[in-house]
Order: C-alpha cells, then sequence, then structure tokens
C-alpha cells in the first residue's frame, strides 16, 4: 500500500500479473488532524491491505481543500461550459480520485445528517451530472459512520441516493456510536472499521482475480419444525 498523499509508504509487493487497485480514503470530518474520524479510517485502511496488499491508497481530507458552496446557478450544465467556473480546490479533489476502483468514506454525524463539508462537495459533483464518467463513480464503497450518540443510520441511508447516482456499490458499512466511551479507538468501533476494510479489500481481489479459498463459516441450520396443521403441531403438550 502506498499512501500518495503522504510520504510514508507501507509494505505489499505487487502482485505478479495482477493490477494495483486505487482505493480513495475520504474523511469527511470538519476537524483538523487528530480526529476521530480520520482513526476509524485508518482502521479500515489496514483491514483493506490485509486482504488486498499492493492497493495503492489515495488520502482525501475534505476539510484541507478549500471547496465552496455551489451558487446553484447551473452553468455547468451548459454543454458548451461543462465544468464548475468556481475557482477553488474543487477540481484538484476531482483529479486526485482518477483512475480509483473503490473508496473508504468515514464521517461524522453532527446534526442527523452528512456533514457540511461532504454535503457541499456532493452538491458540486453535480457539474458533472452530464458527464459520461462520473468522478467519484462507479466505485466498490465501503462506509463508516460514526456519533457521539445516536442518528448513525439515518446519516448513512442519506448517502445512498448520492451512491445510486454515481452508480456506486455499497459493499460494507459500520455504524458505531460513542455514548458514555470516552475513546472510540479503545473500543470494538475499531474492529467493526477493519471488518469494513476487510470486506472491501476481498471485494476488490476477486474482481481481478479468482476467488481464493477463503474459510467458511459453518452453516447451522436449526431442528425440523412441525408446520401447522400437522397432527403433532396440535398434539396435547407440543
Amino acid at each position: 500500500m502506498r499512501d500518495v498523499v503522504g510520504s510514508r509508504v507501507l509494505a505489499g509487493a505487487e502482485r505478479a500479473g495482477g493490477t494495483r487497485m486505487k482505493v480513495i480514503a475520504l474523511s469527511c470530518t470538519q476537524r483538523r488532524l487528530p480526529s476521530l474520524t480520520d482513526a476509524l479510517l485508518d482502521a479500515a485502511i489496514s483491514g483493506l491491505v490485509r486482504e488486498a496488499d499492493d492497493a495503492q491508497i489515495q488520502r482525501i481530507r475534505l476539510i484541507d481543500h478549500r471547496i465552496a458552496m455551489c451558487e446553484g446557478e447551473d452553468t455547468c450544465l451548459d454543454p458548451e461550459v461543462g465544468r464548475c467556473t468556481i475557482d477553488d480546490d474543487f477540481a484538484r479533489v476531482v483529479d486526485l480520485a482518477e483512475g480509483a476502483q473503490a473508496m473508504l468514506l468515514a464521517m461524522p454525524v453532527y446534526a442527523g445528517n452528512v456533514p457540511a463539508v461532504l454535503k457541499i462537495f456532493q452538491e458540486r459533483l453535480k457539474s458533472f451530472m452530464n458527464a459520461g464518467q462520473r468522478p467519484f463513480g462507479d466505485l466498490l464503497v465501503g462506509t463508516i459512520v460514526h456519533s457521539r450518540t445516536m442518528l448513525t443510520e439515518p446519516a448513512l441511508g442519506s448517502l445512498f441516493p448520492w451512491y445510486l447516482r454515481l452508480r456506486n456499490k455499497n459493499v460494507a458499512s459500520a455504524c458505531v456510536t460513542q455514548n458514555v466511551h470516552p475513546d472510540l479507538t479503545r473500543t470494538a468501533a475499531v474492529d467493526l472499521c477493519v471488518a469494513v476494510g476487510r470486506q472491501l479489500g476481498m471485494t476488490l481481489d476477486v474482481s481481478r482475480s479468482p476467488a481464493v479459498d477463503r474459510a467458511l463459516l459453518p452453516l447451522v441450520q436449526s431442528s425440523a419444525r412441525p408446520r401447522c396443521g400437522d397432527p403433532t403441531a396440535s398434539a396435547p403438550g407440543s
């Protein structure tokens, strides 16, 4: 795995004859580093590289880029314009995602929905509505949502219309709530995020090569039960 934003390079040899997968690690927190969102995202990345150890990770922290709100004039939808005309870092963020096959998205819940920094970015992506290839689209996705108290599931649900418009496929999700825990990074939340990353990594690995043998969980079936109306079902004491 190579973090193409930072200078740190983690071990991970490229598979012979294989294709390196580029994965976006999208942090949607509105806090500067260090942040809980980034810590949970790091856990998911560690899980992903356990299954796809040659993946190229492109980290993107939306809050570190200057992305202005959509002005709602829809100039970008004019075929003669074809792009957003606001002069900021939006185009650079889009370029960072070029060539990606998958995305890990982590976000906090501040007010029962997606954070403002992500909502602004979603609306700016409207400028590619008529494009044949949409940035941040056609991806396999793993999603992590966390909050202090509640409403993680509704916030997760609000992402799916966006995923559908971009033709993304969410393969794994985790919703974690802090509640009374002072530090979520010292709870099973980390294990859940690792599992999200592993599931995404396994899905990526299978998509580019024949599935390898994996340990299967035993199928546990309950014992046969009498059907309604059977004599044994209506017998006394049954």
